[in-house]
């Protein structure tokens, strides 16, 4: 059961193996010797240790899909506490997945390497660990927390992380870049992926006007127009996976484009993860359109039955929003996806 220091009118987290982890940081950073590392690792194992226990005994054996997972944890807002409840158990469960994945690869060699990424780590899960007690087991009215983090990238972090990422040569050590700052460049790299293969699934290179320039209000029109697709029980785009992840993904990345609100590094883990679907081939060949077998190693194995009319409706899509709009079609030997028939 955790344990509260009782403070005037209010509570706060009593773990003394974050307490520790915390203690032994800041020696570690005054000091990096291979001691200090040692020590810092063995006080890492026993916080990840109790939290790995820690989430277990509340989440009592249960699991969810990434479809569940996808459909709540990547919002910025909910409808009513029950919603809220759920993403706090569901980010519990994603962040006992990502605390015992670091768990295997954190090592003395490398301890110092993820020395933002643990520190923020740690603020993120203090902050798990308190909603969960006040909101869903309702162990106590109110909780303070013993740290925080800006939950906003500014214009000077972004200029940080270009400037990082474009000098990245000049660094001898991880230990010299500033993480905290990169890694969401990560989230940038997510969004354009997942524009690029929605063009490229549908099968054009662009959109332009009656100039013959690219239209900017189209960059995502791609998965716009597959959701709207595959609502239809005749939907001629056949997934292997669950495809409202993927644009419950997109919408995310988005999101994080206009507002540069920096999600817990447990729920970018599952992000990551779970886009690998868009590039897991598990056939041995699919019969296409020309009669022959293909067998693609670069994409899933999305299927497309009666192309042309596909092309013709996302033209029609297209201008229905913006008229007097022109595809650059790819030939179809070039398009993601298999096409079955045109």
């Amino acid at each position: 059961m955790i344990q509260f220091e009782k403070q005037i009118n209010n509570n706060v987290l009593d773990i003394p193996e974050l307490k520790e982890l915390r203690n032994q940081d800041w020696k570690f950073r005054t000091k990096k010797t291979y001691y200090h590392k040692k020590k810092l690792l063995e006080k890492l194992n026993s916080f990840f240790d109790w939290y790995v226990s820690y989430c277990k005994s509340n989440l009592k054996g249960k699991t969810y899909s990434q479809k569940n997972i996808s459909q709540l944890v990547l919002k910025l807002s909910f409808k009513n506490q029950q919603h809220w409840n759920e993403y706090l158990t569901k980010s519990l469960f994603l962040s006992l997945e990502y605390v015992k994945y670091l768990k295997n690869v954190v090592t003395i060699k490398n301890i110092g390497a993820f020395d933002h990424t643990l520190s923020s780590l740690e603020i993120d899960l203090e902050w798990l660990i308190a909603s969960y007690e006040v909101d869903v087991k309702k162990t106590v009215k109110s909780i303070s927390l013993n740290s925080g983090r800006r939950k906003n990238l500014s214009p000077t972090d972004l200029f940080s992380a270009v400037r990082t990422l474009f000098r990245i040569e000049e660094f001898s050590k991880m230990e010299e870049l500033y993480l905290r700052d990169l890694k969401p460049v990560v989230m940038f790299q997510i969004r354009q992926l997942l524009e690029v293969y929605g063009r490229e699934l549908i099968g054009y290179y662009a959109i332009n006007d009656k100039n013959g320039l690219p239209v900017k209000k189209f960059t995502q029109v791609s998965w716009e127009f597959i959701k709207e697709e595959v609502k239809s029980k005749k939907s001629r785009i056949k997934f292997p996976f669950d495809v409202q992840m993927i644009i419950d993904i997109n919408r995310w990345t988005n999101n994080f484009v206009h507002t540069t609100y920096l999600h817990s590094s447990y729920i970018q883990y599952f992000v990551l993860k779970a886009i690998g679907v868009l590039f897991a081939s598990k056939s041995k060949g699919i019969k296409i359109y020309t009669g022959k077998i293909s067998n693609r190693f670069d994409i899933a194995d999305i299927e497309i039955t009666n192309y042309n009319s596909l092309k013709t409706d996302f033209e029609q899509y297209l201008n229905n929003k913006i008229p007097n709009t022109f595809v650059e079609w790819m030939p179809t030997n070039k398009v993601g996806a298999y096409i079955i028939s045109e």
